[in-house]
Protein backbone atom coordinates (compact mmCIF):
# COMPACT_ATOMS: atom_id res chain seq x y z
CA UNK A 1 0.00 0.00 0.00
CA UNK A 2 1.18 3.90 -0.67
CA UNK A 3 0.79 6.86 0.61
CA UNK A 4 1.46 10.50 -0.63
CA UNK A 5 2.63 12.82 1.73
CA UNK A 6 4.84 16.04 0.49
CA UNK A 7 8.35 15.62 2.17
CA UNK A 8 8.08 18.66 3.74
CA UNK A 9 5.24 17.35 5.36
CA UNK A 10 6.80 14.12 7.17
CA UNK A 11 10.57 14.02 7.55
CA UNK A 12 10.33 10.42 8.82
CA UNK A 13 14.24 9.87 9.54
CA UNK A 14 14.33 13.26 11.62
CA UNK A 15 10.84 12.25 13.49
CA UNK A 16 12.36 8.92 14.83
CA UNK A 17 15.88 10.37 15.70
CA UNK A 18 14.22 13.00 17.91
CA UNK A 19 14.33 11.27 21.10
CA UNK A 20 9.78 10.68 20.95
CA UNK A 21 10.08 6.87 20.32
CA UNK A 22 12.89 4.16 20.01
CA UNK A 23 12.27 1.26 18.07
CA UNK A 24 12.46 2.00 14.42
CA UNK A 25 15.78 1.73 12.57
CA UNK A 26 16.85 1.82 9.01
CA UNK A 27 18.17 -1.17 6.91
CA UNK A 28 19.42 0.27 3.39
CA UNK A 29 16.30 1.95 1.85
CA UNK A 30 13.66 0.59 4.21
CA UNK A 31 12.51 2.07 8.10
CA UNK A 32 10.89 -0.85 9.90
CA UNK A 33 9.15 0.32 13.27
CA UNK A 34 7.43 -1.78 15.98
CA UNK A 35 4.84 -0.10 18.21
CA UNK A 36 3.01 -2.26 20.88
CA UNK A 37 2.09 -5.13 18.91
CA UNK A 38 2.51 -3.73 15.25
CA UNK A 39 5.36 -3.83 12.86
CA UNK A 40 5.65 -1.24 9.84
CA UNK A 41 7.95 -1.78 7.48
CA UNK A 42 8.23 2.14 5.15
CA UNK A 43 9.89 2.61 2.13
CA UNK A 44 9.95 6.09 0.96
CA UNK A 45 9.60 6.50 -2.73
CA UNK A 46 9.80 10.32 -4.10
CA UNK A 47 6.80 11.87 -2.31
CA UNK A 48 5.19 8.12 -1.77
CA UNK A 49 5.58 6.28 1.28
CA UNK A 50 5.41 2.35 0.39
CA UNK A 51 3.93 1.07 3.39
CA UNK A 52 3.38 -2.66 4.48
CA UNK A 53 2.48 -4.36 8.14
CA UNK A 54 2.94 -8.31 8.39
CA UNK A 55 1.05 -7.58 11.89
CA UNK A 56 -1.76 -4.99 10.86
CA UNK A 57 -4.85 -5.39 7.90
CA UNK A 58 -4.30 -1.05 8.17
CA UNK A 59 -0.76 -0.26 7.68
CA UNK A 60 -1.70 3.35 6.69
CA UNK A 61 -4.28 3.85 9.18
CA UNK A 62 -1.60 2.96 11.61
CA UNK A 63 1.13 5.09 9.91
CA UNK A 64 -1.04 8.05 9.70
CA UNK A 65 -1.57 7.65 13.26
CA UNK A 66 1.79 6.89 14.54
CA UNK A 67 2.44 10.20 12.81
CA UNK A 68 -0.20 12.41 13.53
CA UNK A 69 -0.51 12.47 9.81
CA UNK A 70 -4.20 14.39 10.56
CA UNK A 71 -2.55 17.56 12.26
CA UNK A 72 -1.84 20.47 9.51
CA UNK A 73 1.69 20.91 9.72
CA UNK A 74 1.45 24.48 7.76
CA UNK A 75 -1.21 25.42 10.46
CA UNK A 76 1.33 24.16 13.29
CA UNK A 77 3.77 26.39 11.77
CA UNK A 78 1.68 29.55 11.09
CA UNK A 79 0.37 29.40 15.16
CA UNK A 80 4.26 28.60 16.48
CA UNK A 81 5.33 31.64 14.62
CA UNK A 82 2.30 33.93 15.83
CA UNK A 83 3.37 33.00 19.37
CA UNK A 84 7.20 33.44 18.85
CA UNK A 85 9.01 34.46 15.86
CA UNK A 86 12.11 32.91 16.90
CA UNK A 87 10.92 29.56 15.84
CA UNK A 88 10.66 30.37 12.23
CA UNK A 89 15.12 29.54 11.77
CA UNK A 90 14.01 25.77 13.23
CA UNK A 91 10.89 25.52 11.52
CA UNK A 92 12.68 26.15 8.19
CA UNK A 93 15.31 24.09 9.18
CA UNK A 94 13.34 21.23 10.24
CA UNK A 95 9.92 21.51 8.17
CA UNK A 96 8.80 17.95 8.06
CA UNK A 97 9.10 17.69 12.03
CA UNK A 98 6.10 16.28 13.91
CA UNK A 99 5.00 15.08 17.18
CA UNK A 100 4.74 11.18 17.17
CA UNK A 101 2.28 9.53 19.08
CA UNK A 102 2.33 5.90 21.13
CA UNK A 103 -0.11 3.03 20.14
CA UNK A 104 0.62 2.11 24.53
CA UNK A 105 0.50 4.48 27.01
CA UNK A 106 1.86 1.69 29.30
CA UNK A 107 4.75 1.16 26.23
CA UNK A 108 5.57 4.81 26.19
CA UNK A 109 5.80 5.13 30.21
CA UNK A 110 8.28 1.62 30.59
CA UNK A 111 10.40 3.39 27.81
CA UNK A 112 11.02 6.33 29.17
CA UNK A 113 11.64 5.21 32.74
CA UNK A 114 14.48 4.35 30.64
CA UNK A 115 15.81 7.30 29.55
CA UNK A 116 17.22 8.80 32.74
CA UNK A 117 20.69 10.01 32.59
CA UNK A 118 21.23 7.57 29.93
CA UNK A 119 21.36 8.16 25.98
CA UNK A 120 19.74 7.19 23.09
CA UNK A 121 21.15 4.18 22.12
CA UNK A 122 21.66 2.97 25.00
CA UNK A 123 17.77 3.28 25.80
CA UNK A 124 17.11 1.78 22.12
CA UNK A 125 19.31 -1.19 23.30
CA UNK A 126 17.86 -2.03 26.68
CA UNK A 127 14.30 -1.72 25.14
CA UNK A 128 15.31 -4.35 22.56
CA UNK A 129 16.72 -6.30 25.19
CA UNK A 130 13.24 -6.20 27.16
CA UNK A 131 11.11 -6.98 24.20
CA UNK A 132 13.19 -10.07 22.97
CA UNK A 133 13.26 -11.47 26.85
CA UNK A 134 10.05 -10.44 27.67
CA UNK A 135 7.54 -9.68 24.60
CA UNK A 136 6.25 -12.19 22.25
CA UNK A 137 7.28 -12.55 18.62
CA UNK A 138 4.97 -11.36 16.57
CA UNK A 139 6.45 -11.37 13.10
CA UNK A 140 8.80 -13.13 10.99
CA UNK A 141 10.81 -11.79 8.26
CA UNK A 142 14.14 -13.73 6.76
CA UNK A 143 15.71 -14.89 9.76
CA UNK A 144 14.74 -11.84 11.82
CA UNK A 145 11.62 -11.83 14.26
CA UNK A 146 10.17 -9.05 15.88
CA UNK A 147 9.08 -9.12 19.04
CA UNK A 148 6.18 -7.13 20.39
CA UNK A 149 6.50 -4.58 23.71
CA UNK A 150 6.15 -7.02 26.65
CA UNK A 151 2.34 -6.89 28.86
CA UNK A 152 2.53 -4.72 32.03
CA UNK A 153 2.01 -8.21 33.56
CA UNK A 154 4.99 -9.74 32.70
CA UNK A 155 6.99 -6.61 33.49
CA UNK A 156 5.74 -6.70 37.24
CA UNK A 157 6.67 -10.42 37.54
CA UNK A 158 10.01 -9.65 35.69
CA UNK A 159 13.20 -10.55 38.13
CA UNK A 160 15.33 -7.45 38.97
CA UNK A 161 18.38 -9.45 39.31
CA UNK A 162 17.13 -10.74 35.49
CA UNK A 163 16.44 -7.06 34.31
CA UNK A 164 19.94 -5.93 35.42
CA UNK A 165 21.86 -8.33 33.77
CA UNK A 166 20.61 -6.69 30.41
CA UNK A 167 21.57 -3.41 31.38
CA UNK A 168 19.10 -1.87 33.17
CA UNK A 169 21.06 -0.97 36.20
CA UNK A 170 18.93 0.80 39.01
CA UNK A 171 16.27 1.14 36.61
CA UNK A 172 15.24 -2.42 36.77
CA UNK A 173 13.46 -1.74 40.20
CA UNK A 174 11.41 0.93 39.02
CA UNK A 175 10.16 -0.60 35.82
CA UNK A 176 9.03 -3.44 38.39
CA UNK A 177 7.69 -1.42 40.85
CA UNK A 178 5.38 0.76 38.38
CA UNK A 179 4.20 -2.06 36.22
CA UNK A 180 2.96 -3.89 40.06
CA UNK A 181 1.42 -0.43 40.94
CA UNK A 182 -0.76 0.10 37.38
CA UNK A 183 -1.94 -3.47 37.81
CA UNK A 184 -3.10 -2.23 41.52
CA UNK A 185 -4.90 0.85 39.67
CA UNK A 186 -6.39 -1.15 37.20
CA UNK A 187 -6.90 -1.63 33.64
CA UNK A 188 -7.75 1.69 32.38
CA UNK A 189 -6.32 3.69 34.99
CA UNK A 190 -3.36 5.29 32.82
CA UNK A 191 -5.55 5.98 29.89
CA UNK A 192 -7.96 7.63 32.58
CA UNK A 193 -5.46 10.49 33.02
CA UNK A 194 -6.64 11.74 29.54
CA UNK A 195 -9.19 13.05 31.13
CA UNK A 196 -7.79 15.22 33.78
CA UNK A 197 -5.85 18.71 33.37
CA UNK A 198 -2.68 18.68 32.95
CA UNK A 199 -1.26 19.32 36.11
CA UNK A 200 -3.76 16.93 38.20
CA UNK A 201 -2.53 14.61 35.33
CA UNK A 202 1.09 15.09 36.14
CA UNK A 203 0.81 14.94 39.49
CA UNK A 204 -0.68 11.20 39.48
CA UNK A 205 1.93 10.18 36.93
CA UNK A 206 5.02 10.81 39.54
CA UNK A 207 2.99 8.80 42.14
CA UNK A 208 4.59 5.92 40.35
CA UNK A 209 8.22 4.81 41.20
CA UNK A 210 10.84 6.29 39.15
CA UNK A 211 8.64 8.91 37.73
CA UNK A 212 9.88 12.29 37.45
CA UNK A 213 9.17 15.54 36.20
CA UNK A 214 10.57 15.17 32.79
CA UNK A 215 9.37 11.34 32.37
CA UNK A 216 5.79 12.55 33.19
CA UNK A 217 6.05 15.18 30.43
CA UNK A 218 7.09 12.23 28.02
CA UNK A 219 4.37 10.12 28.71
CA UNK A 220 1.44 12.72 28.87
CA UNK A 221 3.15 14.47 25.71
CA UNK A 222 3.52 11.11 23.63
CA UNK A 223 1.73 8.62 25.35
CA UNK A 224 -1.92 10.63 26.26
CA UNK A 225 -1.92 13.49 23.80
CA UNK A 226 -1.61 16.46 26.32
CA UNK A 227 -0.51 18.79 24.09
CA UNK A 228 1.08 21.15 27.53
CA UNK A 229 3.24 18.96 28.33
CA UNK A 230 6.68 20.14 27.87
CA UNK A 231 9.41 17.40 28.78
CA UNK A 232 12.80 19.02 30.40
CA UNK A 233 15.80 17.45 29.88
CA UNK A 234 19.44 18.24 29.93
CA UNK A 235 19.16 19.67 26.21
CA UNK A 236 16.06 21.66 26.64
CA UNK A 237 17.32 23.24 30.22
CA UNK A 238 20.84 24.32 27.84
CA UNK A 239 18.57 25.12 24.76
CA UNK A 240 16.31 27.38 26.92
CA UNK A 241 18.62 29.17 28.82
CA UNK A 242 20.92 29.71 26.49
CA UNK A 243 18.23 31.10 24.20
CA UNK A 244 15.05 31.67 25.32
CA UNK A 245 15.44 32.74 28.76
CA UNK A 246 18.88 33.45 29.89
CA UNK A 247 18.17 34.71 33.19
CA UNK A 248 18.31 31.18 34.00
CA UNK A 249 21.53 30.76 32.90
CA UNK A 250 23.93 29.49 35.73
CA UNK A 251 21.04 28.48 37.48
CA UNK A 252 20.23 24.30 38.15
CA UNK A 253 17.21 22.81 36.88
CA UNK A 254 15.01 22.59 40.08
CA UNK A 255 11.81 22.07 40.43
CA UNK A 256 10.78 25.91 40.72
CA UNK A 257 12.62 26.77 37.50
CA UNK A 258 11.01 23.22 36.21
CA UNK A 259 7.62 25.00 36.81
CA UNK A 260 9.00 28.20 35.40
CA UNK A 261 9.79 27.13 32.03
CA UNK A 262 6.47 24.92 31.71
CA UNK A 263 4.72 28.11 32.60
CA UNK A 264 6.68 30.12 30.41
CA UNK A 265 5.67 27.83 27.38
CA UNK A 266 1.93 27.60 28.36
CA UNK A 267 1.82 31.77 28.37
CA UNK A 268 3.66 31.92 25.03
CA UNK A 269 2.18 29.13 23.40
CA UNK A 270 -0.89 27.75 25.28
CA UNK A 271 -2.33 24.32 23.43
CA UNK A 272 0.75 24.62 20.99
CA UNK A 273 3.00 24.27 23.79
CA UNK A 274 4.24 20.44 23.05
CA UNK A 275 4.58 21.55 19.33
CA UNK A 276 7.19 24.21 20.25
CA UNK A 277 9.40 22.07 22.45
CA UNK A 278 10.23 19.22 19.93
CA UNK A 279 11.52 21.72 17.58
CA UNK A 280 13.31 23.17 19.90
CA UNK A 281 14.55 20.03 21.58
CA UNK A 282 15.76 18.89 18.13
CA UNK A 283 17.48 21.88 17.22
CA UNK A 284 19.48 21.27 20.36
CA UNK A 285 19.78 17.76 20.19
CA UNK A 286 21.39 18.45 16.45
CA UNK A 287 23.77 21.09 17.71
CA UNK A 288 22.20 23.40 15.56
CA UNK A 289 23.65 27.20 16.30
CA UNK A 290 21.44 28.81 18.24
CA UNK A 291 19.06 31.57 16.77
CA UNK A 292 19.94 34.97 15.33
CA UNK A 293 17.95 36.57 18.36
CA UNK A 294 18.44 34.96 22.05
CA UNK A 295 16.86 37.26 24.13
CA UNK A 296 13.66 37.09 25.64
CA UNK A 297 10.70 39.04 24.35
Amino acid sequence: MRISVPSWELDLPLCVRSGQVFRWRQKEERWIGLAHTQVLFVEPTGNRWQIESPTSDEPIRLFAHLFRLEVDLKQVHRNLLRCDARWAEWIELFPGLRLMRWLSAEECLFSFLCTPANNIPRITGMIERLCERYGKPVAQAGETTYYAFPTTARIADAEEAELRSLGFGYRAKNLIQAAQMLLQRGENWLDSLRQLPYWEAKQELMRLPGVGAKVADCVLLFGLDNPLAVPIDTHMWQAISEWLLPKLKGKSLTDKTYREVVEWFHNRFGEWSGWAHQYLFTAHLLNTDAPKKVSEE
